[in-house]
């Protein structure tokens, strides 16, 4: 016998913890600079935005996943530049 899942009940998965999506942009934003890489961000906050707020969140809400978001590209990124400048050592 099936159950029938509420719509209130079912919540997305928070985008700040899909890894493939951070990584996906971060890799994107390590190769930009400037102005570049302010346009790419700009639009990706506002697409994840309106994505969001598609779902039924309210827009301040959905602006706070997206600020989590943000965070968790700047941490990708930041790991991703330690692990590649971290010689690797052999005996």
């Amino acid at each position: 016998m099936g159950r029938k899942m509420s719509s209130e009940k079912v919540r997305a998965f928070p985008i700040d913890r899909q890894l493939f999506l951070v990584r996906e942009v971060a890799a994107k934003l390590g190769n930009l600079h400037g102005e570049t890489a302010t346009s790419f961000w700009k639009t990706k906050a506002a697409e994840l935005l309106d994505l969001i707020v598609g779902t039924g969140r309210d827009r301040t809400a959905a602006g706070d996943e997206v600020r989590r978001f943000f965070l968790a590209v700047q941490r990708e990124l930041l790991t991703g530049a330690t692990v590649e400048e971290v010689p690797i050592l052999t005996a």
